[in-house]
């Protein structure tokens, strides 16, 4: 897809659906290892049932990034890191962006619609800088029955919240599309998930970045401390980036000095 178009689109509505950004055999294979993960924690009766959906139909799974090599070679991918790059610029030297939290989303049948928002951590008035975006990997196909992304283009460029008049009374757009598509929105970008009123859940990954200036207050998951010894050891220089393994930890910081101030 020519990048140009992409941007420009994302730019003027403060969303992008980008169809088959992984094949439906990935997004299939994916889909099965996050059922597989709800299904765990729930045996163990450790599961998250997300708060804010009062059905209680909406489970999500937390710390992808941990729990399998799949979900991190995602983070890896040259696409997403353009994209990333490209909606955090900036003139720095430093890193651009980290990763905010990586989670699956398990929308069951019977779950309402949220309630309107935005992703960024602000009161108002937002300032008009993306210091956090979000992509939403569809590992099902996302219909109008199914709780598929609602959203208000362009109002990314508001500088305030959502209220409940705005939540009851709006027209949105639906983000609808086929299995392996991935919708980034900007971190102001009006928007919720919808209700699923289908017989099957509907499955995505929620995979959110912040600004590297935004890492304190925007980090839902602190990486460095919830990722094992063994996860960390396996990562790739870029993916550390990304998540920014050792970031303000200068060389030898951690040595021992044997007592000595």
């Amino acid at each position: 897809m020519p990048r140009e178009f992409v941007k420009r689109a994302f730019l003027k509505n403060g969303v992008f659906i980008w169809p088959n950004f992984i094949s439906s055999e990935k997004a299939e294979n994916l889909r099965d290892l996050v059922l597989d993960l709800a299904n765990f924690e729930a045996a163990l009766g450790e599961e998250y049932i997300y708060p804010f959906d009062t059905s209680g139909r909406t489970q999500r799974v937390w710390n992808l990034t941990n729990k399998s090599r799949d979900f991190r070679a995602l983070l890896e991918l040259d696409d997403l890191i353009e994209m990333m790059n490209f909606i955090f610029d900036r003139p720095t030297r430093h890193q651009l962006f980290f990763l905010s939290s990586f989670q699956a989303n398990i929308i069951h049948p019977g779950a309402q619609r949220q309630k309107l928002h935005i992703d960024t951590p602000f009161p108002e008035p937002i300032p008009p800088w993306p210091s956090k975006a979000n992509s939403i990997w569809m590992l099902d196909d996302f219909t109008l029955r199914n709780g598929a992304t609602e959203f208000l283009p362009g109002s990314h460029t508001l500088t305030k919240k959502p209220n409940q008049g705005a939540d009851q009374e709006i027209a949105l757009d639906v983000a609808v599309g086929s299995r392996g598509s991935v919708v980034f929105t900007h971190g102001n970008l009006w928007h919720r998930a919808g209700a699923n009123n289908s017989e099957l859940p509907r499955v995505a990954l929620l995979c959110s970045f912040a600004a590297s200036y935004m890492k304190e207050i925007a980090s839902e998951e602190d990486q460095s401390l919830i990722l094992s010894s063994d996860t960390k050891r396996d990562l790739s220089e870029k993916l550390k980036l990304i998540l920014g393994i050792g970031h303000g930890i200068k060389e030898g910081a951690l040595v021992e000095h044997n007592g000595r101030n």
